[in-house]
């Protein structure tokens, strides 16, 4: 009971915390925000599982590893806000230009993608407590449900989705932090053992390291800064990027290792969208409904925002006389055909594919601008060094990526 009292009281304090005025109307956490919705909101309710379930006791290792290269390919986009924006914006290079336009066709498929996620995983918690299992019906809901996803985004465009974000995002802060209070208190309590716990099945190093690259999208979100300059200037989105990552970062390496001792309670025997949920309802009653509203909040909202940036992005790049809302009607579908021919860890990894060759392309870019325009930098030769393993690094998500089994 005080366990479950701790994540209730928690995830309030928080919430009231951040839907203070002064932080709600502050300009650097508004900027924050989206970034942080898009990280947060693409696999917090399912990366636990994921890692728990392929790597065991080394989850928390996945999750280190999976986060520093996030945070170097966020260090990539931070640069080319800085130095490939000013470029592009010149049409100074010709390369440049037509690298950054093929990355944004990439990011338009990846946001596809992407809606297929948020609303399998949001229809997946929402059954799952409503206690319906048929596949077929699940399936139906989903599709219904991108429908009503494109009728709000052809009524309403990207009015008020700013502010659809900012609150979405401080109720799921606030459960996080309420989950991971809760989860500290019952690891302290039982004083199970720490990094005991085995995965699903035996692997090789190969397939797991394939499989926690299959992970990647988890991670993403941090790129959407490209794609806020009318509102904000360059620095202040390096500083929202930068923010966004070390807030998810902390949350995302704090809770699987919290959740350590409670797979090895209560172990893995099939892994599904809602693995998550029931293990730890096993353990803290309340943490199920606490997730329910966090998946509620942040899918929807995290649909909401890709079908408008993936459709206002395919318009520039298509251009033809079609309404920006007739894209918007081409994410969607999209996203229903992903539903119908695969399941959510099949689109975890399609996704992450998706959006590994669109830092790939970034990551081009930016040793073009180091070997060209930037070369006063300290340790030059070494960075592009290091841009150079990045992108052997993506390549592999692309080429040997596999999604985790799901059950």
């Amino acid at each position: 009971m005080i366990t479950n009292s701790i994540a209730i009281a928690f995830s309030i304090l928080v919430g009231l915390i951040l839907l203070l005025p002064r932080t709600r109307l502050s300009t650097q956490w508004r900027a924050t925000v989206t970034p942080l919705a898009s990280i947060i909101g693409s696999g917090f309710l399912i990366v636990a599982p994921l890692l728990h379930s392929v790597m065991g006791k080394w989850a928390l290792l996945g999750i280190v590893m999976l986060s520093f290269v996030a945070y170097l390919i966020g260090a990539i986009i931070r640069f080319n806000i800085i130095h490939a924006e000013p470029l592009l914006e010149n049409k100074t290079s010709d390369h440049i230009v037509q690298l950054e336009k093929a990355s944004q066709w990439t990011l338009g498929a990846a946001f596809a993608i992407s809606v297929a996620f948020y609303i399998s995983l949001f229809t997946a918690f929402v059954f799952d407590r409503a206690g319906i299992s048929d596949p077929i019906q699940i399936k139906v809901f989903t599709t219904m449900l991108l429908g009503l996803i494109m009728l709000i985004a052809w009524l309403r465009g990207a009015r008020g989705l700013e502010t659809i974000e900012l609150y979405a995002v401080s109720i799921k802060l606030a459960i996080i932090i309420g989950v991971v209070a809760a989860l500290a208190t019952y690891d302290w309590q039982v004083g199970s053992a720490w990094f005991e716990h085995n995965a699903i099945k035996p692997l090789s190093k190969f397939e797991t390291l394939s499989m926690l690259a299959g992970m990647l999208m988890v991670t993403q979100g941090f790129e959407t800064t490209r794609f806020m300059g009318e509102r904000y200037s360059a620095q202040q989105r390096v500083m929202a990027g930068k923010y966004a990552q070390w807030i998810a970062i902390a949350l995302y390496v704090v809770f699987i290792g919290l959740t350590c001792p409670i797979f090895l309670d209560f172990p893995i025997t099939t892994l599904n969208e809602t693995t998550i949920s029931k293990t730890l309802g096993q353990a803290i009653w309340v943490l199920p409904i606490l997730l329910l509203i966090a998946a509620t909040t942040s899918q929807l909202s995290a649909a909401l925002a890709d079908t408008i940036g993936g459709g206002g992005l395919l318009k520039e790049l298509i251009n033809l006389p079609v309404s920006v809302r007739g894209y918007y009607m081409l994410i969607v579908s999209i996203a229903g055909v992903l539903v119908w021919t695969s399941n959510v860890f099949e689109i975890i990894n399609l996704a992450s594919k998706g959006f590994a060759l669109y830092y790939l392309i970034q990551t081009l870019i930016a040793i073009i601008i180091m070997r060209k325009y930037v070369q006063h930098q300290r340790f030059h030769t070494l960075k592009i060094v290091g841009l150079a393993v990045m992108m052997l690094l993506l390549t592999f998500v692309i080429g040997w990526s596999v999604p985790a089994p799901h059950s």
